[in-house]
C-alpha cells in the first residue's frame, strides 16, 4: 500500500503544481511527512523526505505561493521574518538511533508584497565538516543544520540580520541549541553567521549551547525586553566538566541585547514567571 502511494505521490511531484490547490498540495506534503516518520526501513524513508523535499520546492516556486500559510504540516517548522521578506522551513530526519538528517529551504519574497514572486534557495547542513563553528561563516548553500524556532529582524548602518534560534538533537546523550544569523550578500545569496555576538572571550559568529539529552535549555527571544535569554549551564557531574553530555540548565540567566549593530552579552538577567 505505501509503495502505492509514493508512486502516485512521485507522479504528483513532477506535475505542475498550478494545477492544483495549494491545499490539496499541503495534503500531499502532510501525507509524505506522515508516512516518512512512520517508516524503520531508512530507505524508504529517505525515499519519502526526497519526494517531500521535490514537492515543497517545486510549490514554493510557484508563484502567490509565498503567502500561502503551510502550516500544520507534521514535523515541518516554518518561520517568517517580522518584514515579511524571509520564510525558512526546516525539517529533521532521524537516520539511525543516534543520528539526525537536517533539511531547509529558504523563501525570499522578492520586490513588493503586490510581487507574487520569490527566490527560494536550498540548503546543505554540513555541520559536521564545521572546524570551528562559532568563528565560520557559511556561503548558500551550506548550512549549519538544525530545527529553528525563531526569527528576529534588526538592522545596523542599511543592513538587515535575521538571528535565528535552532534545536539540534544531535544525539542521545546531549542536546544542542543554536543562535545563529542569516544575511544576504550582494549577490542575494544567503551566508550564515556573522561576526555579531559578543561576549567575554571575544566576538562569535554564532553561539552553540550544548547539554544533557535529558534536559530543556530556555533559549528564548524575549520582544518585551528586546533580549535573547538562556539558561547558564554547568556539569551535574564537576569530574566531568569536559563532557557537554553532564551539563544542564540552572535558574539563573544570561542574555543577548542587540546594540549599535552587535548582540552584546548580558548577565543576571531576572525573568517573570509570565516571560516563560
Amino acid at each position: 500500500m505505501k509503495n502505492s502511494i509514493l508512486f502516485l505521490l512521485l507522479i504528483i511531484c513532477n506535475t505542475a503544481v498550478s494545477g492544483q490547490s495549494f491545499q490539496q498540495v499541503k495534503s500531499e506534503l502532510s501525507e509524505l511527512m506522515t508516512m516518512a516518520a512512520d517508516e524503520y526501513d531508512y530507505v524508504k524513508k529517505q525515499e519519502y523526505m526526497d519526494s517531500f523535499s521535490a514537492l515543497l520546492e517545486k510549490t514554493l516556486k510557484t508563484p502567490n505561493s509565498f503567502s500561502f500559510s503551510f502550516d500544520s504540516i507534521p514535523h515541518l517548522n516554518i518561520i517568517v521574518s517580522k518584514d515579511g521578506i524571509v520564510r525558512i522551513f526546516s525539517w529533521g530526519t532521524l537516520k539511525n538511533d543516534d543520528e539526525y538528517v537536517y533539511h531547509a529551504i529558504v523563501q525570499r519574497r522578492m520586490g513588493d508584497k503586490k510581487n507574487p514572486l520569490s527566490d527560494i534557495y536550498v540548503l546543505n547542513d554540513v555541520k559536521q565538516d564545521v572546524l570551528k563553528p562559532e568563528e565560520e561563516i557559511l556561503r548558500y548553500p551550506n548550512w549549519y543544520g538544525c530545527l529553528y524556532s525563531d526569527i528576529i529582524e534588526t538592522q545596523d548602518m542599511g543592513k538587515t540580520y535575521y538571528t535565528l534560534l535552532g534545536l539540534d538533537f544531535n544525539n542521545r546523550l546531549s542536546h544542542k541549541k543554536y543562535i545563529d544569523v542569516l544575511t544576504f550578500n550582494p549577490q542575494g545569496l544567503p551566508l550564515f553567521g556573522a561576526p555579531v555576538f559578543v561576549d567575554g572571550t571575544g566576538i562569535k559568529s554564532r553561539v552553540i549551547f550544548e547539554y544533557s539529552a535529558k534536559s530543556v535549555l530556555h533559549l528564548k527571544y524575549h520582544a518585551d525586553i528586546n533580549k535573547i535569554v538562556f539558561n547558564w549551564l554547568y556539569p551535574i557531574v564537576p569530574e566531568k566538566r569536559n563532557d557537554k553530555s553532564y551539563y544542564v540548565p540552572d535558574v539563573t540567566y544570561d542574555g543577548y541585547e542587540f546594540k549599535f549593530g552587535k548582540w552584546m552579552k548580558e548577565k543576571h538577567i531576572l525573568l517573570k514567571k509570565s516571560r516563560f
